[in-house]
């Protein structure tokens, strides 16, 4: 069920009521708490500023060019130019994305988030139809679907995780229920008890966030194929519901702030699928069988296109938390800053893996490491780009 706008609308209205509340220059006591119980923490850290170097990055032979399309193999479409068109009525994952940006202002963008930040950030989470419920069901499509003999005949196809049995027989497809919702909730209940370091739990959350956002773009991209209102979830869950050079909020701004290139990729990838869905009708073409031949490789080829660059997306953030680790601005959070980086780095493990195992086993020893090393550091990041340099 689409959230009804309205009701969208009055819901993020009240928590930027919230979150402006939350200033900067709020009184807190000496230790970082907010005088009422809450455990002293330091100042949270922002990924490394590190240039990332990208210029040796260029197109594959099968990418879609929307600033450049008559050098590539796509007709002419309604992404040519580079803006992205709506196939539908603004998607209710515009709602989700900004709840999303409202948890990062109370959480992990001002001071050490308190209780009450927690429990608001929460009542954010978990609005009606919002991020919660999303999460409670997102799919990783890179793993094996679950076999039709054991789905619920009482829920569609692409909410085959919201059966618990299901959920558990299938950890690694059903990465939502089985391994983001618990993370996200565990965190919360921390954060909001006062429990150990609050600058933790909300790492841990933004952590997780950023993975379902990973996921739910390329989920989204491959079921437009059938209904094609989710190419506008995927476009909205990467911007916002924002065009590349706009005001993108959530993993688009993240991944901009740090590589233009790779969210313009990203873009790119997105933009791929639109033109598929616009050349393809749904009216001829209502399911990924019917399409022919040429049709279906126009859509593997775009969605390939999107895949590669969100992985490289998600390694310049996790590069950039890396790089962080060695900065003096993260001395007070180098607990957060590694566990950012312990579960953004177990999720693009299997990608990794995919094409150099070997890379994935040293990667993984030192995501392992309680207390790593500048030439730890170091190494972690020369591994991931040279594994995933490009998008």
């Amino acid at each position: 069920m689409p959230i009804q706008p309205l009701r969208a609308l009055c819901t993020l209205t009240l928590f930027a009521t919230l979150v402006a509340c939350r200033a900067g220059d709020d009184p807190i006591d000496d230790d970082g708490g907010d005088g009422d119980g809450d455990v002293g923490a330091g100042e949270p850290c922002d990924p490394a500023d590190d240039p990332v170097d990208e210029s040796a990055c260029v197109p594959l032979a099968t990418d879609y060019l929307p600033m450049d399309s008559d050098a590539d193999s796509y007709e002419a479409c309604i992404s040519d130019g580079g803006v992205y068109e709506l196939v539908s009525d603004p998607p209710g994952s515009i709602a989700r994305v900004e709840a999303a940006d409202e948890i990062a202002d109370l959480l992990w963008r001002n001071d050490a988030p308190t209780r009450d930040d927690f429990t608001m950030a929460r009542a954010a989470y978990e609005f009606d139809q919002g991020l919660g419920s999303r999460v409670e069901r997102r799919e990783d499509l890179h793993y094996p679907e679950i076999p039709e003999a054991e789905w619920d005949p009482g829920l569609d196809p692409d909410k085959q995780c919201s059966n618990t049995q299901n959920a558990e027989n299938h950890p690694d497809r059903c990465a939502g229920p089985v391994q983001i919702r618990p993370l996200i909730n565990d965190a919360f209940i921390a954060g909001m008890s006062g429990e150990g370091d609050p600058n933790v739990h909300a790492a841990r959350i933004e952590a997780a966030i950023v993975w379902f956002s990973y996921l739910s773009v390329y989920k989204e991209a491959f079921t437009c194929v059938a209904t094609p209102k989710d190419c506008d979830s995927a476009w909205a869950y990467y911007t916002g519901g924002a065009q590349a050079d706009g005001d993108v909020i959530g993993f688009a701004k993240l991944v901009r702030d740090y590589s233009p290139t790779a969210h313009q990729r990203i873009f790119d990838g997105i933009l791929a699928v639109r033109c598929f869905r616009d050349l393809y009708s749904i009216d001829d073409f209502p399911t990924y069988a019917d399409l022919p031949a040429e049709g279906q490789a126009l859509f593997d080829n775009a969605w390939e296109q999107l895949d590669d660059a969100l992985a490289r997306g998600f390694v310049v953030a996790l590069r950039q938390h890396l790089l962080a680790h060695d900065d003096e601005q993260c001395s007070e959070a180098l607990e957060a800053n590694w566990a950012f980086v312990q579960i953004a780095g177990g999720a693009l493990d299997r990608e990794l893996r995919e094409h150099d195992a070997t890379a994935a086993d040293e990667l993984a020893a030192i995501y392992a490491l309680s207390e790593p090393g500048t030439a730890d550091i170091e190494r972690a990041v020369e591994l991931l780009d040279s594994v995933i340099p490009c998008g």
